[in-house]
C-alpha cells in the first residue's frame, strides 16, 4: 500500500521548489547581465514581496500561539511567541520599508539624510558612518542564525538546562532537512553569484525556511525525558 504524502511535505516540497528556483534564477540572469539580475531582486518584485509574506505568516503564526498559550496561562510561552510575533512584524515592515513605496509615502528628512537610499526603514541607515545593515542586520545577524540552526539544536539535545528552556517556552527546533537546505543554499549563493545585493536572495531562503520550521518544527524534543 502506498503511503499518503503528507500536506505538510506539500507544503516543504512548494517552498523549497520556490526558494532554488528563485536562487537558480538569480544564478542565470547574473550571467547575463547586472541589469538582468537586478531585475530579479528589484524593489517591490517577486523575491522582495515573497520574503516579506513569509514574515507576515511566521507574525501570524506566533501570535495565534501567543493567544493559545494565554488560553492555558503559560506566561512563558505567551513572552517568547508574543515577542517573536513582533520581531517577524519588524522584520516585514523594514522588508517593505513600512509600505512607504506601496502607499506612496515621501520619506522624512531624517531617513533622506541618513538612509542611503532614501527609504524610511532602519536597516540602510548610516548613523557616524556605522553602517547598520553590515553591523546588525549582516555580522549580528550571521551570530543569531549559526546560534539558533546549528549551536542551539544540539544544546538541546545534550544539555537539560536548555531542553527544559525550549519546551517551557515553547522554542520551535528545525529539523536536519531544515538546516541542510538553509546552509546548502546560503554557501551556494555567494560562491555562484557575484552581484550587489545578492542578499535578497538569502533573506527569501531565510524567511522561508523559518516558515517551514514554524509549521513542522522538530517534534523528537518533547518526547525526550528530562530526567536523562
Amino acid at each position: 500500500m502506498k503511503k499518503n504524502i503528507s500536506w505538510i511535505t506539500i507544503l516543504d516540497i512548494v517552498v523549497y521548489a520556490v526558494i532554488i528556483g528563485f536562487v537558480a534564477y538569480g544564478k542565470y540572469q547574473s550571467t547575463v547581465s547586472p541589469e538582468a539580475f537586478a531585475r530579479v531582486i528589484r524593489e517591490d518584485g517577486w523575491v522582495e514581496y515573497l520574503t516579506a509574506l513569509f514574515l507576515l505568516l511566521g507574525s501570524i503564526l506566533f501570535a495565534i500561539k501567543a493567544v493559545h498559550a494565554k488560553k492555558e496561562k503559560n506566561g512563558k510561552r505567551i513572552f517568547f511567541n508574543a515577542l517573536a510575533s513582533f520581531v517577524f512584524f519588524f522584520g516585514l515592515g523594514e522588508e517593505i520599508s513600512w509600505g512607504q513605496r506601496i502607499f506612496s509615502v515621501q520619506s522624512g528628512e531624517y531617513f533622506m539624510q541618513n538612509n542611503y537610499q532614501g527609504e524610511t526603514n532602519l536597516h540602510n541607515l548610516e548613523i557616524g558612518g556605522v553602517d547598520l545593515n553590515i553591523l546588525i542586520f549582516s555580522k549580528l545577524m550571521f551570530v543569531a542564525l549559526i546560534s539558533y540552526f546549528v549551536i542551539l539544536p544540539l544544546l538541546t539535545w545534550k544539555v537539560k538546562a536548555i531542553r527544559k528552556l525550549v519546551i517551557d517556552y515553547g522554542v520551535p527546533i528545525p529539523r536536519l532537512h531544515h538546516v541542510i537546505v538553509l546552509l546548502a543554499v546560503n554557501a551556494f549563493i555567494p560562491l555562484a553569484i557575484h552581484m550587489i545585493k545578492e542578499s535578497e536572495l538569502h533573506e527569501l531562503a531565510l524567511t522561508g525556511i523559518l516558515f517551514l520550521i514554524l509549521m513542522n518544527p522538530a517534534k523528537k524534543i518533547k518526547d525526550v525525558s528530562l530526567s536523562s
